[in-house]
């Protein structure tokens, strides 16, 4: 009878534990058409160290796609989203380079960093209650993340 009720108690604190976790999201709305990019990030235990992280590619209702990006660990989270000149986007996360579209919701991951990323629209970043979406300011284009032939920093 002990055996069961200690086995019943940690079934209860791992399930505790787990729902202690987190999960948040953010949305990058793509004007002028029902298109959008979703970055979730989940943590399934409260002791897991990295984050998995998760990009919704939508264009509604012909497509919507769920892809795993690299997971992050650390408190210094920062996701880059560029607009290129062929229309697509340019996901910077850390040294992983990523390339998505809303035509078919399709996601690459890019061997090497691309030369231009294009016009910074905004970053997904940590704020106080989770992650949020933070667009560029508007009328300004930054500066060259990687000078070519260098990997990002």
């Amino acid at each position: 009878m002990r055996l069961k009720m200690n086995i019943a108690l940690a079934v209860m604190a791992v399930t505790l534990l787990a729902a202690c976790a987190g999960i948040d999201s953010a949305s990058y709305m793509i004007s002028g058409a029902p298109h959008s990019l979703s970055l979730s990030r989940t943590k399934n235990f409260i002791w897991d160290k990295e984050w998995e992280l998760t990009l919704v590619t939508a264009r509604n209702p012909e497509c919507m796609r769920r892809h795993k990006l690299q997971p992050v660990s650390g408190p210094e989270f920062k996701l880059e989203l560029y607009r290129s000149l062929e229309g697509n986007y340019i996901i910077r996360q850390g040294n992983n380079w990523y390339v998505t579209e809303t035509q078919q919701c399709r996601l690459q991951q890019f061997p090497t960093p691309p030369r231009e990323p294009g016009d910074l629209l905004g970053v997904f970043e940590e704020k106080e209650d989770g992650i949020k979406f933070v667009a560029a300011p508007a009328g300004k284009l930054p500066a060259p993340t990687v000078a070519p032939g260098t990997p990002p920093a």
